[in-house]
């Protein structure tokens, strides 16, 4: 195999799957907003999370359900920087299947934004192994 097939074929097989990532996190995400509910919480506390790429923030939120019952809880997606400080209110959207299943409602916390990075990334990837491969073939 020549090194240009090589680096093809490696280009192409990382876009694929950053493509295949995004797409399932943006489905995901899609998904979750479609059935979850809608409310405004208040950020009670942060947890940090560091590691060698920096420090992420998970905000835990209390808020209260449309049935009335108090909710507690600590959101999936973290972010640097945090969507608020605690005391500070965001919108949230949770499963109401399971209240505590929650993400703030943005674009970065809802997994939506994630998703589309990782598409495009693969994307752009993957059309760069064809276009190597394509001006192999000429």
């Amino acid at each position: 195999m020549s090194p240009t097939a090589l680096i093809t074929a490696i280009l192409s097989g990382i876009g694929l799957l950053f493509a295949l990532i995004g797409g399932g996190v943006t489905m995901n995400a899609r998904e979750f907003r479609r059935r979850a509910r809608r409310t405004r919480g208040m950020v009670v506390r942060l947890r940090a999370s560091r590691s060698g790429d920096g420090t992420v923030y998970y905000p835990t939120i209390r808020f209260t359900t449309t049935y009335g019952q108090q909710v507690e809880a600590e959101t999936t997606h973290g972010s640097n920087p945090p969507p608020a400080v605690p005391g500070e209110e965001v919108p949230v959207l949770y499963d109401p299947a399971k209240p505590t299943r929650i993400r703030v409602d943005s674009l970065a916390g809802s997994g939506t934004l994630l998703g589309v990075v990782f598409l495009a990334i693969g994307i752009v990837l993957f059309a760069a192994g064809a276009g190597v491969a394509l001006a192999q073939t000429f």
